[in-house]
């Protein structure tokens, strides 16, 4: 990823955090986590010298480009056993667990994970929560392209269950125009895991550790923590 011809720069599921100005993806401020993924990015891009515009695409797209495209960064992407061989990394630039959430006038009862086997569930198409229920069997997946989608399945009783992040839970539901005491939270940890930059499987060894170091230098240098308080908060 060195900002040559067919480079690509990729975010998803920026559920409206961002907006377009000048031509390229920038995050509103206290948007949420999304909108600081694409602020941390874009002050990373200066650090390396890139000139990539931000496209917000689909997860699975992206997924799908990461594998078979030379010159590409995704994020924020959770980075699994499975996924290790079939990227290179950087990071990690965030961290938090997931939960699942049920209608508070219909609870499931749920308390263990391998009791919402055979409940419907809604996950984010693509992402680790789908793959890692997948893995454990559960047989009633059903996918969307945006957390609030999942949201608006649940609240309609299209699915019992959805899973998300807790840090921005409330904002999720904001945007579903969903309110806050029809859904509660399940003392179920679903995943704890850390997000990453994702890079193309070929990137050299030596740019990895360019962009490793540029993100370091964000971290030591306040920058990170500056965006994460305008943007994520």
């Amino acid at each position: 990823m060195v900002g040559g011809g067919g480079a690509e720069l990729l975010t998803h599921s920026t559920d409206g955090q961002v907006a377009y100005r000048n031509g390229q993806l920038h995050g509103l401020p206290h948007g949420g986590k999304r909108a600081f993924f694409v602020e941390l990015l874009l002050q990373l891009q200066q650090e390396l010298q890139l000139h990539v515009a931000v496209r917000d695409v689909p997860l699975a797209r992206g997924w799908q480009m990461l594998q078979v495209q030379p010159q590409v960064a995704l994020f924020n992407l959770s980075r699994t056993l499975a996924r290790e061989p079939l990227a290179r990394w950087v990071g990690p630039i965030w961290q938090e667990a997931d939960y699942f959430y049920e209608r508070s006038a219909y609870p499931t009862g749920v308390t263990r994970l391998e009791e919402a086997r055979l409940l419907p569930v809604c996950v984010l198409n693509g992402n680790v929560h789908d793959h890692l229920l997948a893995q454990l069997g559960f047989s009633q997946l059903s996918r969307s392209n945006s957390y609030e989608g999942c949201l608006q399945m649940l609240v309609a009783g299209r699915v019992e269950l959805v899973v998300s992040s807790s840090l921005d839970i409330d904002r999720k539901l904001r945007n579903a125009d969903i309110n806050p005491r029809e859904v509660s939270q399940l003392p179920v940890v679903v995943n704890s895991d850390d997000g990453y930059i994702a890079l193309s499987a070929a990137t050299p060894e030596q740019e990895v550790r360019r962009w490793q170091a540029a993100l370091d230098k964000l971290r030591r240098n306040g920058v990170y923590q500056q965006l994460y308080q305008q943007f994520a908060e």
